[in-house]
């Protein structure tokens, strides 16, 4: 039985030779530091010359600047230890924030596509055909959980591949140590010496993949000690299973006629195997998207399909849905772009060197030392974790008591017209929807049920969005 010193450099030297990746080309490594990025730098450095390595650190912005010094300075004396110079890509300041508010996605996600976007550019700029990352088993097992209880479809089963090609680059990016176990990279990495940084996020439970791991993963484990192999066999038949659905939806879609829009006929949509339907409004949901940087949903999906399936030849309809609009008419369905009509994105953060921001349309929000009315919001100070003030997207859900709520739902409850409704400013963290401000058109303003605890002897933040040059704090 091999040594753990020998196991992860035989296991990544294996996976090379399997996909034929070939070792005179360079390879970026995105190496944030911790220990299965370490894990794998170090197997490629003991595989590989340090001319053909690059590491590759971003920051998000989403750190303490001292904890962010510090885990750079240990990932530059690693990577110097290897003969390496770490190259860092620093994101734009609430970016990540932006991103999560544009796409209707959480933080986890935003930030992953922007350092993808980053990580794939570096590697254009510097000549890199590879880029590695250390996804490992517990990140597939991670995966496939949330994709089990989020019902996603059977092809998305197929989890976190090997190989793929890059999002928006020609760079392949490659996961050689997808087999290995978090657990073995660890050892690893404390056999040979090493220390690794230890992101303080890792700990937060409002991220998804980290109460995964804490909660779920463990009883997993003590109840199928041979999960990491049952989730392994799963990918790979779910991946044969996704390469049949992807060519009958290649063929399916002939029937699609692709220009500025995307539509067919009514008739051909319900000849189509009802296990494909959702692959083909995704292709047209995705072509109408192009060059906006939206997040096409399951719901969205499955709303449009659902009225399609209970449609005539004589039916018409049309579903309005974030930035796009699908028709129904003398049998023809389509999908088109819509513009939005207003929308606004800011950091808290801007408001220290102001006391109010405008939003537009006459309104402004502002944060508020002391107040005497007793309806503004008030929250700890400090307690935030990034926030953000933007305009509400479609499928917005806010915590209240015992129920999670629609804000849809809750503008429509409070008589709130539908012009208006893109104005309501919505404050988000990396929790989720903090808080909505409706009360200055006629709604109410509302804190997420986490946030409501007893505020008595303890500093806080009053929040206000009111009409401009009104003198009411409403």
């Amino acid at each position: 039985m091999p040594t753990i010193e020998e196991l992860v450099p035989s296991e990544v030297s294996r996976f090379l030779t399997e996909q034929h990746i070939d070792l005179d080309k360079s390879m970026a490594v995105a190496f944030s530091g911790g220990s299965d990025s370490l894990a794998l730098l170090l197997a490629l450095s003991s595989l590989l010359p340090p001319s053909k390595i690059v590491p590759l650190y971003v920051n998000h912005g989403l750190r303490r600047p001292e904890e962010l010094q510090q885990e750079l300075s240990l990932n530059r004396e690693n990577c110097e230890r290897l003969g390496l110079v770490l190259t860092v890509l620093t994101l734009e300041k609430g970016s990540v924030a932006k991103a999560s508010s544009t796409r209707g996605s959480g933080i986890e996600e935003a930030a992953r596509l922007l350092r993808y976007a980053n990580l794939e550019d570096a590697c254009t700029s510097l000549g890199c055909t590879y880029l590695a990352t250390a996804h490992n088993a517990d990140d597939q097992m991670e995966t496939i959980l949330k994709r089990v209880f989020q019902g996603s479809s059977i092809a998305s089963l197929e989890g976190i591949v090997s190989v793929r090609s890059g999002f928006s680059s020609p760079t392949v990016i490659v996961r050689p140590t997808l087999t290995l176990t978090h657990v073995q990279l660890q050892q690893y990495v404390v056999a040979l010496g090493y220390h690794w940084s230890e992101d303080s996020t890792n700990h937060q439970m409002c991220y998804e993949r980290n109460a995964i791991r804490k909660h779920l993963t463990p009883v997993i484990l003590s109840l199928y000690p041979q999960a990491y192999k049952g989730v392994q066999r799963l990918t790979t038949r779910a991946k044969d299973v996704s390469a049949l659905l992807e060519d009958l939806t290649s063929e399916a879609v002939r029937k699609v006629v692709f220009s500025e829009h995307a539509g067919m006929f009514l008739d051909d949509f319900l000849a189509l195997e009802r296990s494909i339907r959702d692959n083909v409004l995704f292709r047209m949901f995705d072509h109408v998207a192009q060059g906006l940087d939206t997040r096409v949903s399951y719901a969205k999906v499955q709303q449009v399909r659902s009225a399609l399936e209970a449609s005539t030849a004589s039916g018409r309809w049309s579903i309005t849905s974030g930035n796009t609009v699908a028709y129904l008419t003398g049998g023809w369905f389509s999908l088109q772009t819509r513009a939005v009509p207003f929308s606004f994105c800011f950091p808290i953060d801007i408001l220290e060197d102001q006391d109010k921001v405008e939003l537009g349309f006459g309104s402004e929000f502002s944060i508020l030392p002391t107040s005497e009315d007793p309806l503004l919001l008030r929250i700890e100070k400090g307690q935030l974790v990034n926030p953000v003030l933007r305009s509400p997207l479609e499928g917005d859900r806010i915590e209240l008591e015992g129920k999670t709520v629609l804000l849809s739902k809750l503008f429509s409850e409070w008589k709130i017209p539908s012009d208006l409704q893109p104005q309501v400013p919505v404050l988000e963290d990396v929790t989720g929807i903090v808080a909505v401000f409706a009360r200055f058109l006629g709604g109410k303003d509302r804190l997420c049920n986490r946030y409501k605890t007893p505020l008595a002897g303890r500093t806080t933040n009053i929040y206000s969005v009111s009409k401009r040059n009104e003198s009411s704090e409403t």
